[in-house]
């Protein structure tokens, strides 16, 4: 079942849009927002050890943050039961994607990695996330490895906040957080959360749902999930295509605006070249200022000027 849990998050993962959803939504820590969403960039090399690859998955995600890059390691953990040193875990992969990175990248320091562990099992998360509190402070402080990693534990966030998000991460822990009778009458809140997604989003979530159904032991009426999942997928495209064709009309009012101020300009502007030709050319004949004031318009002052 891990197994399966880790394809079906990689699956989910790999797209920058759940990640983006999981930094803004689920971590709580102010440097989000200076984040550059529209760099985020996954990294194909894995740096999970042999002896965990059945247990776990580590992806990691390469964003501008500021004038640098940072990278994000977010690992996913499916077993069951809590591993206490996940600190020392983490900080080890984590020196161990520093190491590729030391002599891959041609600088002189280090990008920040940002250690996310993502919680998917049933037991309450106990473990600490501070390396330093799990050695024995037996020798001088500077000496003990210093190191935190930020935990989202999905089974301790309240149905009610995931309500509240209303996006597809959040209907994913909606039913990781449910059990097969909950799902029944409650798939509504599972759609609605669903509502503002866009249609690739979506059939992802859709893909994900259909997988994890097909993999668990309940009995689920699938086919009439994914009627109503169509449904509103339906409305999302025609409300996408809708919005698209506002826009493109928009654009197009917008250039015919553009061109008619811009004939508009032309005359203007044809109107007033031949005004001011026809000034100076009455005064060199001599004609009397006032009859030419009278005939083009122009000032007393104006017609001295020419």
């Amino acid at each position: 079942m891990a197994h399966d849990h880790d394809k079906r998050y990689k699956k989910i993962f790999s797209h920058p849009a759940l990640v983006k959803e999981l930094l803004i939504y689920f971590v709580d820590e102010p440097f989000i927002k200076d984040l550059d969403f529209t760099s985020l960039q996954r990294m194909d090399k894995s740096f999970i050890t042999d002896d965990f690859k059945e247990k776990e998955s580590d992806i990691i995600y390469k964003i501008n943050f500021k004038d640098d890059e940072i990278y994000i390691y977010l690992l996913i953990e499916f077993q069951s039961t809590v591993d206490k040193f996940m600190a020392v875990r983490i900080n080890r992969y984590l020196s161990e994607f520093y190491e590729f990175l030391a002599y891959t990248l041609h600088r002189n320091d280090l990008p920040a990695a940002f250690p996310v562990l993502l919680y998917n099992g049933e037991d309450k998360w106990t473990a600490g996330t501070d390396l330093q509190d799990l050695i024995q402070p037996s020798i001088p402080g500077k000496y003990i490895p210093h190191f935190s990693y930020y935990k989202i534990i999905e089974n301790e966030i309240p149905k009610e906040v995931l309500l509240k998000i209303k996006n597809a991460l959040s209907a994913i822990f909606y039913v990781e957080n449910s059990n097969p009778e909950e799902l029944r009458k409650e798939f509504r809140n599972i759609i609605d959360l669903l509502k503002k997604e866009q249609p690739d989003i979506i059939i992802l979530f859709k893909r994900w749902l259909n997988n994890l159904f097909r993999t668990s032991k309940d009995d689920w009426e699938t086919d009439t999930i994914n009627e109503q999942i169509n449904d509103l997928m339906e409305v999302n495209v025609m409300f996408e295509t809708a919005l698209k064709e506002r826009d493109n009309k928009m654009i197009n009012q917008g250039i015919e605006k553009g061109i008619e101020k811009g004939i508009e300009k032309g005359i203007e502007k044809g109107i007033e070249k031949e005004r001011l030709e026809l000034a100076k050319k009455m005064k060199d004949e001599g004609v009397d200022w006032k009859l030419i004031a009278k005939i083009t318009g122009f000032s007393m002052e104006e017609i001295e000027r020419l």
